[in-house]
């Protein structure tokens, strides 16, 4: 009998969960870069052994243009075990306006709710601008 960590290994294994390979390497090399950047990075994909990752601000890409050299040698030398049966060659970076998508879920109907108040309350109120305009909306609610 398998444990969990066989099967999932398997599971990976497999050529219908090759973008988990990809995820779980772009996350590696994810984690070399300095975290002041991971806010910056907005998705990454590998595309002909060179990992892209897309930044939503120019000032981010520049930093991370700065760096990469640093990140680039000891990638190709010592790779992440995330990435033992990927050759990484490259890591580059682009600037991305799209926005990420973001679920939101709307009303599909209305909702009308019965007034629940019958307009008697005290009007004590001694100005006359804003007794008027309390005046108004005891009507509005004994009108609903």
């Amino acid at each position: 009998m398998k444990n969990s960590e066989q099967l999932i290994s398997h599971f990976r294994s497999q050529s219908a969960f090759a973008p988990l390979k990809n995820l779980a390497c772009i996350n590696a090399v994810k984690e070399l870069l300095p975290a002041r950047l991971h806010k910056f990075i907005l998705f990454g994909y590998v595309r002909h052994n060179t990992v892209f990752f897309a930044l939503n601000h120019p000032g981010a890409k520049q930093e991370f243009d700065n760096i990469i050299n640093s990140i680039k040698t000891p990638l190709k030398k010592m790779p992440p075990l995330a990435c033992k049966n990927q050759e990484i060659h490259d890591v580059r970076a682009f600037v991305s306006h799209k926005k990420p998508l973001q679920f939101t879920s709307a009303p599909s109907e209305e909702f009308h709710y019965s007034e629940r108040s019958q307009g008697q309350f005290q009007n004590s109120v001694k100005n006359e601008k804003l007794h008027e305009i309390i005046e108004e909306i005891r009507d509005i609610i004994k009108d609903s």
